[in-house]
């Protein structure tokens, strides 16, 4: 029987952002995609998590925003997490620039309603390898359209306070891996580079990668999980 692994998903993301990684892998191990709940804030999105995850300890993977959640996840039920891997998130609050990003996207979205996610913005996510591909692009298009406009609301607002939480995961005594795109354009490169040199962190840097790391390399993925979560 296949290990289950439990997904947190990033911002406007659904089942599509593991497909690839899931086909990559075969029958070696099967993820689980677990929908980020409807809640106003961290806690209680965590608390909602509480509820819907098993209690027994668990493998969890989180990418981008469901890489902060799975981190807070772990601070608060240490005993029922087995291992964790971070895609994408540095488990640090948002930097001034995406928090301002947001902040604008949300008044735009209560004033004249949601249009979808900008191509432009879509493109930015990828790496330079992958700013073209029409792919990986109509399926960022797909999730982002199902989710839709309330789901868009409350996944920024929720999140747009997000204490810093690296220096307080870094002591866990649970196995922790951080996985990240070399061109992901949402993370603070200074902060990769100390995470790279802290001892107690384990850091896998993807070269020509940018924010979507299961889209853009699930093969590496794939390999890393296969490393991670025996």
């Amino acid at each position: 029987m296949a290990t289950k692994v439990y997904c947190l998903p990033g911002t406007m993301c659904d089942e599509r952002l593991w497909e690839f990684t899931q086909q990559a892998l075969g029958a070696s191990l099967s993820l689980q995609h677990v929908p980020i709940p409807m809640e106003g804030s961290i806690d209680s999105i965590i608390d909602a998590l509480a509820e819907i995850l098993p209690q027994e300890p668990i493998h969890l993977l989180g990418f981008s925003m469901g890489g902060y959640l799975a981190c807070a996840f772990a601070l608060k039920y240490a005993e029922r997490v087995k291992r964790l891997m971070v895609l994408s998130n540095t488990a640090s609050g948002l930097l001034e620039t995406e928090r301002h990003q947001r902040e604008v996207a949300l008044n735009w979205v209560i004033k004249r309603g949601y249009k979808g996610i900008p191509k432009k913005k879509a493109s930015a996510m990828l790496g330079p390898s992958k700013k073209e591909k029409a792919e990986l692009i109509d399926i960022i298009f797909a999730m982002d359209s199902a989710m839709g406009e309330a789901v868009f609301v409350q996944q920024l607002k929720s999140s747009l306070d997000r204490p810093d939480l690296l220096l307080m995961i870094a002591e866990s005594s649970f196995p922790l891996y951080f996985a990240v795109g070399s061109d992901d354009a949402l993370l603070s490169k200074a902060v990769v580079e100390d995470m790279q040199g802290a001892k107690q962190l384990d850091v896998e840097v993807v070269e020509g990668c940018g924010h979507m790391l299961p889209l853009e390399q699930p093969t590496v993925l794939a390999e890393l999980l296969k490393e991670f979560f025996p």
